[in-house]
């Protein structure tokens, strides 16, 4: 069997997401082959690429407008046509790569190349070429944007959203419950944290985004003794301006880029200040690792949030000051366990394992 991975360069969840199934991929089945193609890369489209820079502009500069956007976008009327145009300008990048790699499966975990494979399977129905086509929806609530009846079988979060895209979905659309994908490896580590400290995990996601130089400023407001380590990604200028900062802060700080080794970092740590993307808060739930919140990008993070809070694994920060809420948690260190608790038990930290066992019974 030959499976293609499209996932989208927007942001690190998507990838990261798209990498946990092909692990999952090798350690089930040696006998599949599998390619992951970063569908929004230059080299795939060059439009792909420009449309991927317009929207990472947008959510930097614009991001009230991204909201409303993706609230516009989530209408039954304009979602079909959002869902068209994707599929018709991206169309062509997808018919290269179905050339290319001829696989037997489609995977997709980002709406874009779903559009443009729905597309194909819809133009090509006849056609004696076949492949399934799943996609991996990547946040903790539904958009209209990720629903086309040419998907064979989808793959979400929660089972309320199971239930959600079964109303949407034709007869015969296979859905299941898996949770998001994650390397297993953030629920393998013991635990191990620093008694005389407590130890702040600060990130952005792989943008770096996420008032990160805010937070940083916030903890100094602390004289709890805290050791914090801060995250700024694939973010260089950040990086450069995290480094000037530390020297200004009285806590230990150790500043990072890009890492690989997040799993380690998050069983070193106490409390994790992040805003509120899927994987991210995925991989904190299987560390039962506790959340603090904030600075989310408008539309699905915001509902991530609403999520995580919800099940008692996370506080969001809203209006208040980071330095108030990392103070009331520290006086309440029951509460800080009961956090735990409540991430451990929402993680699914097999679901690529799920989502790979799944696709083998529909093949």
């Amino acid at each position: 069997m030959n499976v293609l991975i499209l996932s989208a360069s927007i942001g690190s969840g998507h990838t990261k997401a798209a990498q946990a199934i092909q692990l999952g991929i090798r350690n089930e089945e040696l006998g599949i082959e599998s390619h992951i193609v970063d569908f929004m890369a230059r080299d795939v489209s060059t439009l792909n690429w420009l449309t991927k820079k317009f929207y990472l502009a947008a959510l930097r500069f614009i991001p009230d407008l991204y909201d409303r956007i993706y609230k516009f976008a989530d209408g039954r009327k304009v979602g079909v046509t959002a869902r068209f145009l994707s599929s018709a300008l991206m169309y062509l990048p997808f018919a290269r790569l179905l050339k290319k790699f001829r696989p037997d499966v489609v995977i997709c975990t980002h709406p874009f190349p779903e559009a443009a494979a729905s597309m194909w399977k819809f133009l090509h129905a006849k056609s004696a070429e076949k492949f399934l086509l799943a996609t991996v929806l990547t946040d903790y609530s539904l958009h209209e944007i990720w629903i086309y009846g040419e998907v064979d079988a989808y793959f979400v979060a929660t089972e309320t959203m199971r239930r959600e895209l079964a109303a949407h979905c034709r007869a015969g659309q296979k859905i299941f419950s898996t949770g998001i994908p994650i390397d297993k490896k953030f629920s393998a580590l013991e635990k191990v944290s620093d008694s005389s400290r407590t130890t702040i995990l600060i990130m952005g996601g792989g943008l770096g985004l996420g008032s990160i130089e805010e937070t940083l400023t916030e903890l100094e407001k602390i004289s709890a003794p805290l050791q914090i380590i801060v995250v700024a990604g694939q973010n260089e200028k950040l990086l450069t301006r995290l480094k000037r900062l530390r020297e200004k802060i009285s806590h230990p700080v150790e500043v990072l880029g890009y890492v690989t080794d997040i799993h380690k970092l998050m069983a070193t740590s106490d409390l994790l200040i992040t805003k509120p993307g899927a994987l991210t808060m995925t991989e904190a739930f299987a560390a039962g690792l506790p959340l603090i919140l904030h600075a989310p990008i408008p539309g699905p993070e915001a509902l991530n949030a609403a999520y995580a809070v919800a099940h008692g694994a996370a506080i969001e920060v809203g209006s208040r000051k980071i330095s108030e809420v990392v103070t009331e948690l520290l006086n309440e260190p029951a509460r800080l366990d009961v956090m735990r608790h409540c991430a451990k038990k929402i993680s699914r930290p097999l679901a690529a394992q799920e989502i790979v066992r799944q696709i083998k019974t529909l093949c």
